[in-house]
Order: C-alpha cells, then sequence, then structure tokens
C-alpha cells in the first residue's frame, strides 16, 4: 500500500461554476466549482459516460489533489462500464476554497456533495466510493449515505489512529499531519521530521518544524483521552453501505478496521466481506512478496471488481475467485502465504491460548510453581528504537530486529517451534503483572520471530500506559494487536517485554504530566513478575487447522 494512495473525488451542494465541458471519446469532462452550503466553493472533477442516460457514480473525495493522470484513468475506466466518476479536492486542499483541518469537514462537505450529485440529470442515485486510506474516510463519514464503500487501510475512528491503545502515534503523526498541515511539504526534509520526534516540549514541534502552530496536530496533542472532539470524528457503526473492506497486518488502521467491521450490523455483513493481507502503510524494509500475486491476490483488481458488482448489478462469480474464498473474512497467513476462510472473528477454529513467562525466559502453557522477577532501566532519553511495524513511514512492516538484541531495558521470553509450525490468527494479548517507581510510564510488548539463521522479524507489537495504583505491584493488560503468521519448525517465537518503542509511539518521559507540555523527564525502574502468585502470560490466537 502507497504511503500516499491518491484519488478520485466528488461534488458539492446548491450551486456550480463550470470551466467548459470537454469531449474525451467515451465520456465528457467538466470541472466544476461546487458551492457547499456555507458558500465555499469545492474543485470538482466530472467524468460523465456518453449516451445521454443517468448512471451510477463513483465518488471520491480527496486531499491529495485530483488533478494528476490517475483521475484520468479512472474517469475513463469506468465510463466504458457506464459508471460516472466525480473527483473532488477536499475543503482547503487542491484547486479548492477553504482551509483545510484534517477529519473535521470531511461529514458535512461530503453529505453537500452527496446532496448535489442526487440533483444531476446524469446521476440515477446509485453511489459509491473509491480509493484509500484519507479517501476512504471521506467514504465512511457519509457512508449511511453511500451504496457501496471501499474501505481499503483506512478506519472510521481516527482517535484510534492517533491514539492506539491510548499511545500518541508520534512518528505516524509527524510524517502525514506535518506535510499536509505546513501546506508546503516540499519544504520539510526527512531530517527536520526525525527532528521532531525529540522535540519538547511536543506542543513546539509544528511550530519549530514549519514555522506556525499547527491547525489540528496541536488539538491532537491536547485531547489525549476520547473525548466529544474526537466523538465528532467518528463513524463507527454508522453506515448503510455494503463494504468491502481491505486491511493489513502491518497497517496503521488494522484494529480500528477490524472494529469498524464488526460495528456494522448483520444485514450489512451478510453482504460486506473484509480481506487482511500482508500490507503496511508503506514499504517493508525487508523484501518479501509474501508468494507473490497468486497467492495474496490483487486487492485493486478485487476493489474493481466489487465497486462494480454493487453499483452496476453485474455477476460476482469470478468476484472472489483464488486466492480469495467466498466467505465473509478473509486472512493472509503469512509464512504460510495462503488466505484462511471464516464467516466469524476471530475464527472459530482459533483457541485463545495463554503462555505464562517462566523464570528461565520461557514460555509455557503451565503456571510455573515458582514465582520470579526480571528488573531494567527505561531511560526516556535513551529510547527502545521501534523499526518497521505498523507505522506509516519507511521502512513500515517487516524490519530485522538485531539492532536492538544487546539492549539492556528489556527482558526477552523465548518459545522454540519444535515439532510442526504454530500458526497464530486473531488478536494476541498480554496481561502482566508490573512495578514501576515512576509516576507514569509505558510497558510495551513485542511478538518477534527468530530465523534459524539469526534473522528476527518483528510480527506485531502494542503497549499501553501504566499509572500505579494503591498495590505495589497490578496486572496491566495490553493488547499486542492482531497478526495472520505461521511459525515454521526450528524457529523460535520471541517476546519482547520494554517501555518504549520509539518514535511508533511518543515516548512516556514518567513524570506524568500531558504529552503536548511535557519536558522533564526522568529514569523509572520496571519490574515484571511472573509465576504462581503473579501469572504474568501472552495470549496467542492459535490456529489448530491444516487448512
Amino acid at each position: 500500500m502507497s504511503l500516499r494512495l491518491i484519488v478520485c473525488v466528488m461534488l458539492l451542494s446548491f450551486s456550480s461554476l463550470s470551466c467548459g465541458v470537454q469531449d474525451r471519446g467515451v465520456y465528457t469532462f467538466e470541472t466544476i466549482m461546487v458551492s457547499m452550503s456555507d458558500g465555499t466553493h469545492l474543485s470538482t472533477d466530472v467524468y460523465i459516460p456518453k449516451g445521454g442516460k443517468k448512471y451510477p457514480v463513483v465518488l471520491v473525495r480527496t486531499p491529495y489533489e485530483k488533478s494528476n493522470p490517475l483521475g484520468k484513468m479512472i474517469g475513463e475506466f469506468f465510463a466504458n462500464y457506464g459508471v460516472a466518476v466525480v473527483a473532488q479536492d477536499c475543503r482547503g486542499r487542491g484547486e479548492s476554497e477553504g482551509e483545510f483541518y484534517a477529519f473535521m469537514n470531511d461529514r458535512s462537505d461530503g453529505l453537500d456533495c452527496v446532496k448535489w450529485l442526487r440533483l444531476q440529470s446524469w446521476c440515477n442515485g446509485k453511489i459509491g466510493g473509491n480509493l484509500g486510506s484519507y479517501n476512504s474516510y471521506t467514504q465512511l463519514a457519509i457512508a449511511d449515505e453511500l451504496d457501496v464503500v471501499l474501505q481499503i487501510v483506512s478506519s472510521a475512528n481516527m482517535y484510534d489512529l492517533v491514539y492506539p491503545g491510548g499511545l500518541y502515534s508520534l512518528e505516524t503523526v509527524h510524517n502525514w499531519a506535518f506535510n499536509i498541515d505546513s501546506q508546503h511539504s516540499n519544504n520539510i526534509s526527512p531530517s527536520i521530521i526525525k527532528q521532531s520526534y525529540t522535540t519538547l516540549p511536543l506542543e513546539n514541534a509544528t511550530m519549530e518544524s514549519y514555522g506556525k502552530k499547527g491547525k489540528f496536530v496541536d488539538d491532537w496533542l491536547r485531547h489525549e483521552d476520547y473525548d466529544d472532539y474526537w466523538a465528532k470524528q467518528n463513524f463507527r457503526g454508522k453506515s448503510n453501505a455494503v463494504t468491502l473492506s481491505i486491511a493489513g497486518w502491518y497497517d496503521i488502521f488494522l484494529m480500528g478496521q477490524i472494529a469498524d467491521f464488526e460495528a456494522m450490523p448483520q444485514r450489512l455483513k451478510a453482504k460486506s466481506r473484509l480481506v487482511i493481507g500482508p500490507w503496511a502503510h508503506g514499504t517493508h524494509e525487508i523484501e518479501n512478496d509474501f508468494g507473490g500475486k497468486c497467492s495474496t491476490g490483487s486487492h485493486e483488481e478485487l476493489s474493481t471488481k466489487f465497486l462494480l458488482w454493487a453499483l452496476t448489478g453485474k455477476d460476482t462469480a469470478e468476484l472472489f475467485c483464488a486466492p480469495f474464498k467466498d466467505a465473509r473474512y478473509n486472512l493472509f497467513i503469512m509464512e504460510r502465504n495462503k488466505y484462511y476462510a471464516s464467516d466469524v472473528w476471530p475464527p472459530s477454529e482459533v483457541e485463545a491460548t495463554r503462555h505464562y513467562l517462566t523464570k528461565q525466559g520461557g514460555l509455557s502453557r503451565v503456571v510455573p510453581k515458582d514465582s520470579g522477577r526480571e528488573k531494567y532501566v527505561y531511560d526516556p532519553s535513551d529510547p527502545y528504537p521501534s523499526k518497521g511495524g505498523t507505522v506509516l513511514g519507511n521502512p513500515a512492516g517487516q524490519a530485522d530486529q538485531r539492532g536492538n538484541s544487546s539492549r539492556k531495558d528489556q527482558v526477552v521470553f523465548n518459545l522454540p517451534i519444535e515439532k510442526k509450525p504454530l500458526v497464530l490468527l486473531g488478536e494476541i494479548d498480554a496481561e502482566l503483572f508490573v512495578e514501576t517507581d515512576a509516576v507514569s510510564t509505558d510497558f510495551i510488548v513485542c511478538i518477534q520471530d527468530v530465523f534459524p539463521d539469526g534473522k528476527i522479524v518483528n510480527i506485531q507489537e502494542g503497549g499501553a500506559e501504566y499509572i500505579p495504583g494503591q498495590n505495589r505491584i497490578e496486572r496491566l493488560k495490553i493488547s499486542i494487536w492482531a497478526s495472520g503468521y505461521q511459525f515454521n519448525t526450528g524457529h523460535t517465537l520471541r517476546v519482547v517485554v520494554t517501555s518504549s518503542w520509539f518514535p511508533r509511539f511518543n515516548r512516556n518521559l514518567n513524570m506524568g504530566e500531558p504529552i503536548h507540555t511535557a519536558k522533564k523527564m526522568r529514569k523509572a525502574n520496571q519490574s515484571i513478575y511472573f509465576g504462581n502468585k503473579y501469572p504474568s502470560a501472552i495470549i496467542l490466537p492459535i490456529l489448530d487447522s491444516d487448512f
């Protein structure tokens, strides 16, 4: 998946200004300034098949500038199938008027656009969205007014993106939002973005990086907890549209996207599909084609077929052909390089199995009789480096983790895979008994695959903030997100417990201050307890099937 999935967009409201119709063979093309209900004009490209009929419409609203070769390509493609295309620059982006504020205006402007569309003589009233990432969010914001949604690496709840598990997505936010918010992205170098990760306090990072206070980034920092600010941008569970949801095991939206699909009413779920492949919101550092297109399939081709089927009623016989299966969930198992089909999430064949941490640095299905404790010091001035994973950037996805092997600020537990492969499919969780001398701190859990040649590949990671209560030692629950992965024999499943994964997540300074103003830091003495009295465990979703 590309870092910037570019778009095709649509139009809006009650009045419009045209720059003239162009004849382009099988379709006509026109750029229109469509007026929103508040008088702001949004630039909209309209591709209408010739024939003078009423047509279904593919609508894409984008912050990435509609005037690019992709728009022409999509307009011409769908025109051949009797489908109109409308591509619109979001408010304050491209050739549209107004001020861009991420996610905040996409419902009101999107609804104005749909209202305008339905007044057009060439629209038959059937409307579907197209393309991914932010472009999918513009669909989800108005999914109660659409007939079909293509949700490609995106989510209806942006809080899940910015604060997964309550931890701030520092690298993702800075890589994307700084460039968008600055309005002159070519002037922000990767070195400046990298430098911004360590700016303290974080509320100064936008000014120091591109010379002005952030329009929306600073607001994100001030709203650490889910509140009315985020609720206004959350459209989970509000869809009336049949949906093809395409997610990636290493994608930044993974857990939010799963939650979106599970929140759909049953009548929509029956017609909708969720596909999770080995994709990331960037480029894997480790080259891996996961068996090639014959194994992963083409999500682009599948999306196009699904959209045409939903808008035109064309035959679906070949819609979910190999390697996909005609099931509600197509879940790719990495290293097996094959989809597992299921009609429920998690699959009924999956058993959530506790593996307890042991004194010898192992993992056991039996609670150890002996209790133990492992200690380390977490220093925010030297945070544990993240590499790859569920981040928007490069590298993302799979990356070699050997560079962190000798660090002292971690505890490692290993499970050798000896008799047969171990397949994980579903959400991985941890329940750790922890102790700290900090006012507030974080605990991070990473799942990794140690290959026989010594290479260490990240599978998934997650974390949670810990604020000590009355008890000295307390249980902390951590979501390590979900995965579909096969550990082959001769490999080792490795669990790493540490207190930072930086810059994927913002580092906790251990002082308990709000992240936007925090600048003082201190070291924290961390303890992980395990054994009969404190049964710390990793809960692995094990699939025992010879599919």
